[in-house]
Protein backbone atom coordinates (compact mmCIF):
# COMPACT_ATOMS: atom_id res chain seq x y z
CA UNK A 1 0.00 0.00 0.00
CA UNK A 2 3.01 2.49 0.93
CA UNK A 3 4.39 1.53 -2.36
CA UNK A 4 1.75 2.68 -4.60
CA UNK A 5 1.11 5.83 -2.34
CA UNK A 6 4.63 6.24 -3.39
CA UNK A 7 4.18 6.06 -6.78
CA UNK A 8 1.08 8.02 -6.84
CA UNK A 9 2.56 10.83 -5.31
CA UNK A 10 5.93 10.87 -7.67
CA UNK A 11 2.92 10.74 -10.05
CA UNK A 12 1.35 13.85 -9.26
CA UNK A 13 4.20 15.69 -8.68
CA UNK A 14 5.78 14.99 -11.95
CA UNK A 15 2.36 16.57 -13.79
CA UNK A 16 2.92 19.44 -11.72
CA UNK A 17 6.32 19.65 -12.83
CA UNK A 18 5.99 19.02 -15.81
CA UNK A 19 2.92 20.51 -17.06
CA UNK A 20 4.16 24.05 -17.70
CA UNK A 21 6.53 22.64 -19.93
CA UNK A 22 4.45 20.87 -22.37
CA UNK A 23 4.11 22.58 -25.47
CA UNK A 24 1.76 25.10 -26.05
CA UNK A 25 1.47 26.55 -23.02
CA UNK A 26 2.89 30.05 -22.22
CA UNK A 27 5.18 30.84 -19.75
CA UNK A 28 3.84 33.95 -16.82
CA UNK A 29 4.25 37.08 -18.12
CA UNK A 30 5.95 39.17 -15.21
CA UNK A 31 4.51 41.98 -13.67
CA UNK A 32 6.06 45.34 -14.90
CA UNK A 33 8.65 47.00 -11.75
CA UNK A 34 7.64 50.13 -10.53
CA UNK A 35 10.01 52.16 -8.08
CA UNK A 36 8.05 54.13 -5.24
CA UNK A 37 8.57 57.56 -6.75
CA UNK A 38 6.40 55.97 -9.83
CA UNK A 39 3.59 54.86 -7.71
CA UNK A 40 3.59 57.94 -5.70
CA UNK A 41 3.42 60.06 -8.39
CA UNK A 42 0.81 57.97 -10.20
CA UNK A 43 -1.30 58.68 -6.65
CA UNK A 44 -1.07 62.09 -6.79
CA UNK A 45 -2.38 62.24 -10.71
CA UNK A 46 -5.74 60.29 -9.40
CA UNK A 47 -5.80 62.87 -6.19
CA UNK A 48 -5.77 65.97 -8.36
CA UNK A 49 -7.70 64.24 -11.15
CA UNK A 50 -11.47 65.96 -11.21
CA UNK A 51 -14.16 62.97 -10.32
CA UNK A 52 -18.04 62.86 -10.65
CA UNK A 53 -18.27 62.54 -7.21
CA UNK A 54 -16.46 66.42 -6.45
CA UNK A 55 -13.45 67.60 -5.83
CA UNK A 56 -10.45 66.48 -3.78
CA UNK A 57 -8.30 68.41 -1.51
CA UNK A 58 -4.34 68.67 -2.51
CA UNK A 59 -3.67 68.15 0.42
CA UNK A 60 -4.85 64.54 1.75
CA UNK A 61 -6.92 63.49 -1.61
CA UNK A 62 -10.56 64.15 0.94
CA UNK A 63 -13.14 64.31 -1.08
CA UNK A 64 -14.91 67.87 0.11
CA UNK A 65 -18.20 70.05 -1.35
CA UNK A 66 -18.73 72.32 -3.10
CA UNK A 67 -18.26 76.10 -0.47
CA UNK A 68 -16.25 74.31 1.99
CA UNK A 69 -13.14 76.56 2.66
CA UNK A 70 -11.46 73.93 4.97
CA UNK A 71 -10.68 70.21 4.52
CA UNK A 72 -12.82 67.69 6.59
CA UNK A 73 -10.20 65.24 7.08
CA UNK A 74 -6.75 67.20 7.23
CA UNK A 75 -8.21 70.52 7.81
CA UNK A 76 -5.46 72.51 5.42
CA UNK A 77 -7.41 75.60 3.64
CA UNK A 78 -9.09 74.58 0.07
CA UNK A 79 -8.96 76.59 -3.20
CA UNK A 80 -11.71 78.75 -3.87
CA UNK A 81 -13.16 79.13 -7.11
CA UNK A 82 -13.69 82.86 -6.45
CA UNK A 83 -15.69 85.14 -4.55
CA UNK A 84 -18.87 83.86 -3.36
CA UNK A 85 -21.73 85.15 -1.17
CA UNK A 86 -22.64 84.26 2.79
CA UNK A 87 -22.10 81.01 3.48
CA UNK A 88 -25.65 78.52 3.89
CA UNK A 89 -26.29 74.85 5.00
CA UNK A 90 -27.17 72.62 1.98
CA UNK A 91 -29.98 71.23 3.93
CA UNK A 92 -32.13 72.44 6.71
CA UNK A 93 -30.63 71.81 10.16
CA UNK A 94 -32.96 69.97 12.51
CA UNK A 95 -32.10 68.29 15.84
CA UNK A 96 -30.72 65.15 14.94
CA UNK A 97 -28.45 66.47 12.38
CA UNK A 98 -24.91 67.31 13.83
CA UNK A 99 -23.52 71.14 13.45
CA UNK A 100 -20.13 72.85 14.15
CA UNK A 101 -20.23 74.17 17.50
CA UNK A 102 -18.32 77.26 16.46
CA UNK A 103 -20.39 78.08 12.60
CA UNK A 104 -23.41 76.03 12.61
CA UNK A 105 -22.58 74.20 9.38
CA UNK A 106 -24.05 70.73 8.84
CA UNK A 107 -21.50 67.87 9.71
CA UNK A 108 -21.38 64.80 8.09
CA UNK A 109 -20.25 61.31 9.45
CA UNK A 110 -16.35 61.09 10.03
CA UNK A 111 -15.32 64.72 9.73
CA UNK A 112 -12.61 65.77 11.87
CA UNK A 113 -12.77 69.93 10.93
CA UNK A 114 -15.34 71.92 10.07
CA UNK A 115 -15.74 71.94 5.65
CA UNK A 116 -16.51 75.89 6.51
CA UNK A 117 -14.71 77.35 9.17
CA UNK A 118 -12.24 75.04 9.92
CA UNK A 119 -12.74 74.32 13.39
CA UNK A 120 -11.66 70.72 14.85
CA UNK A 121 -14.25 68.60 15.51
CA UNK A 122 -13.89 66.14 18.67
CA UNK A 123 -16.21 62.59 18.42
CA UNK A 124 -17.98 63.43 21.41
CA UNK A 125 -18.98 66.84 19.94
CA UNK A 126 -20.65 65.51 17.14
CA UNK A 127 -24.49 63.72 18.48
Amino acid sequence: MSVALFFLLGAIAAVVIGYPLLPGQRAAQAAPVLSDTEIEQAVNRLRRAPSASGSHCPTCGAVYQAGDRFCVRCGSTLPQPGAEGPLQASAPAASITPACPSCGAILREGDQFCGKCGRPIDAGEVA
